[in-house]
């Protein structure tokens, strides 16, 4: 069963969640959770992280505080990863390359799909503009690397 809940765009033919798209391991979210970009609404608070990689990567937790039947829990996650999938993607060069964990608030089991799927495309288009302008605010590769030397250590 591959069918998106009413009320959200349908995925296309063979779209799945390839494993390199993924958060995969704990050192990946601490690496996120540890000086994050923020967005957050009413409905979802949205970490992210400047990454290596050249695509941007999800995780998410979506805990039982959120609703306790899995159900519930299930559909979020999967109006997450379509709402993830159907961003539109960058070209290569184009932005930071982010990693991002997506954190559902408590109750919006309720809310329709449609008011989900607005939330997270505003927290996306947010995330990259903040991303770019953190990116333009480092210095320079090769700058500010280096650990601050004390002339007394010498």
């Amino acid at each position: 069963m591959n069918a998106v809940a009413p009320g959200g765009p349908s995925p296309g033919p063979g779209a799945g969640f390839p494993r390199r798209l993924r958060l995969t391991n704990a050192s990946d979210f601490k690496r996120v959770f540890n000086h994050p970009l923020v967005s957050a609404d009413r409905y979802f608070k949205v970490l992210a992280r400047p990454a290596a990689g050249e695509c941007w990567r999800l995780g998410m937790a979506v805990s039982r505080q959120v609703d306790k039947r899995a159900a519930a829990r299930n559909r979020i996650k999967r109006i997450i990863r379509e709402s993830f999938r159907q961003r539109s993607p960058e070209p290569a060069g184009a932005g930071p390359s982010l990693d991002v964990v997506v954190l559902p608030r408590r109750g919006i089991a309720s809310i329709s799909n449609g008011c989900l799927y607005d939330s997270l495309a505003a927290h996306w288009a947010r995330l990259a503009a903040k991303a770019e302008r953190a990116g333009e605010r480092s210095e320079p590769s090769g700058y500010g690397n280096k650990r601050a030397s004390n002339p007394l250590e010498s």
